[in-house]
């Protein structure tokens, strides 16, 4: 009897859950779980803190192997499949190491969802981490969606290939995109956009944003998508223009598969000439040398293919290859640049030379205007200016850009983040600098879990946060709750300001761009200037 109740049971289960699959509900159980009905099979969750959850649900078949450095596969349909959704899939294959996030692997395609416990024509927010494209995952604690889904917004999560396994710009695949990660979001959202109906979601109502190397992403989709499904999109600190820096084609490759031989990996070809072939064959981790990890890791990011990544993002929107009606939130931390100041505190202390490293990623502005622009006066340490200068390339002057480019003809709004609190990045003096917002815009509770010594006042602000972001992404053509920004000098939201923290302050861009404007805005049109980051090191 047991095989057959159990074919009985998951008959059960299938007439139940594509009840409500009909229906477009959220909430539907069996047997007191969560389930719902996807092409792929049931996908059967939890419900926990008033929502539903579902967690390391794949959109993708595994990457690893002869999927390795391809476009993603998508799953085959099933009506008998079940899926258990209780726990995070993997992170994809990358450098980072510690706990914020699970174990790595090359089957990682995956997404994580939370609804309301009911609920149907919800509207979706749909998230994508920053790590600049090489690290993170989308199990870490601060994006979580359980503030979301209580107030009646279905939240998902993605995960997409990081670094040399994103991007290997190949000599053999020149002519055809090889960012595998911008296709990964591509898939991710094909997904949601098909059977985001039966979690209870409208296909209609799904809003994306992203962080850092996150909001890049959304951005490329904008870019490739000027018909798009989408109902609106935040960016949040970086765009198209941010980066990250580009190597000449097989540099970064032929560097890491040198970098094995001389670490005692067996390659079946010639390090100096690898082919894609013979490197599907080497294990995920054996890439992962002690420079891999350290350095070379940051010298694979999408190319510009003028397929998903393009040359000329003002002639692509004056020729309407953009959708130009999708309402936009954009902004900044106002110490974006600070933490990087840290990061690259081994290449940074003489100015003269950072803003020639691969890192630091300027070859587009001359060194004149560059060293004209900073005064070291203005800072603590050679260091900080050089992450100011960082944040102004790679964030400030990005937005300010593309905003100058979109606000007069796109509903656009701006903001910048003040929140000053060391224990959300964790280094004491880095307040409002990259990163610090994106838990406050999560709503906090859950998504402060991994933090220590959060105070009722920092919950306020999230609460805060989250219930205006929340309103914005139930009607995004509503706006945020102030004035639409415009181009060189517009409105502008300034965010957790100290001492008024619970309050939308009102500013200008105007009072923060004259840098962006005067140095940086007349030359991002000649990036991204490609670099060999191996001669570059050579001649420092």
């Amino acid at each position: 009897m047991g095989v057959i109740w159990n074919l009985l049971e998951r008959a059960a289960c299938l007439a139940v859950t594509a009840v409500a699959l009909l229906e477009c509900r959220a909430g539907a159980t069996f047997n007191g779980t969560p389930t719902v009905l996807t092409d792929q099979g049931l996908i059967q969750g939890f419900a926990k803190n008033d929502a539903n959850v579902f967690l390391g649900i794949p959109f993708a078949e595994s990457t690893a192997g002869q999927n390795r450095w391809k476009a993603p596969q998508g799953l085959k349909q099933s009506t008998t499949a079940v899926f258990d959704a209780t726990s995070y899939g993997p992170s994809c294959a990358q450098s980072m190491s510690g706990s914020s996030i699970v174990a790595q692997s090359e089957d990682c395609l995956n997404l994580n969802i939370w609804t309301p416990q009911n609920g149907s024509n919800l509207p979706v927010f749909v998230y994508i981490y920053g790590g600049a494209m090489v690290t993170g995952g989308n199990s870490n604690a601060q994006w979580q969606g359980y503030n979301f889904a209580r107030k009646d917004v279905i939240y998902v999560n993605v995960n997409y290939r990081e670094s040399i396994y994103a991007s290997p710009y190949a000599p053999e695949l020149e002519g055809q995109s090889q960012n595998f990660g911008i296709l990964d979001i591509e898939m991710a959202l094909k997904w949601v956009h098909k059977n985001i109906q039966g979690f209870g979601g409208d296909k209609k109502r799904i809003v994306l944003g992203g962080h850092s190397s996150g909001s890049v992403h959304v951005d490329h989709y904008l870019w490739t998508h000027p018909k798009t499904f989408l109902a609106g999109a935040i960016e949040m600190s970086a765009n198209a223009e941010s980066g990250p820096a580009i190597a000449p084609s097989g540099v970064a490759l032929t560097q890491v598969a040198q970098d094995m031989v001389a670490a005692g990996v067996t390659l079946n070809c010639d390090a100096s000439k690898p082919t894609l072939n013979c490197l599907r064959e080497v294990d995920t981790y054996a890439f992962q040398t002690s420079n891999f990890n350290s350095t070379t890791n940051t010298w694979f990011s999408p190319i510009v293919d003028n397929i998903t990544r393009f040359s000329d993002y003002k002639s692509r929107f004056a020729a309407g290859n953009y959708p130009k009606s999708i309402p936009l939130i954009v902004g900044n931390s106002d110490q974006e640049g600070k933490i990087f100041s840290l990061v690259y505190s081994s290449e940074n202390t003489d100015f003269s030379k950072w803003i020639n490293t691969f890192d630091a990623d300027m070859a587009h502005v001359p060194d004149d205007e560059l060293l004209a622009a900073y005064n070291a006066s203005d800072y603590a340490t050679v260091s900080l200016m050089s992450g100011a200068s960082y944040g102004d390339a790679r964030f400030f002057c990005p937005t300010d850009y593309l905003l100058d480019i979109r606000s007069n003809e796109q509903p656009t709004w701006a903001y910048r983040w003040f929140g000053n609190y060391d224990n959300v990045i964790g280094v004491p003096g880095m307040g409002s600098s990259h990163g610090s917002e994106v838990p406050f815009f999560h709503g906090g509770n859950e998504c402060f879990s991994k933090l220590s010594g959060v105070t009722e006042a920092q919950q306020a602000l999230a609460d805060y946060m989250n219930n205006w972001f929340v309103a914005w992404i139930k009607n995004p053509s509503a706006g945020p709750g102030w004035g639409q920004a415009k181009p060189t000098n517009g409105p502008l939201a300034k965010l957790g300001v100290p001492g008024n923290e619970l309050a939308i302050e009102t500013g200008s861009t105007g009072d923060y761009n004259a840098r962006c404007q005067s140095v940086f805005k007349p030359n991002l049109p000649k990036y991204p200037v490609v670099q060999n980051p191996v001669t570059l090191a050579k001649s420092s």
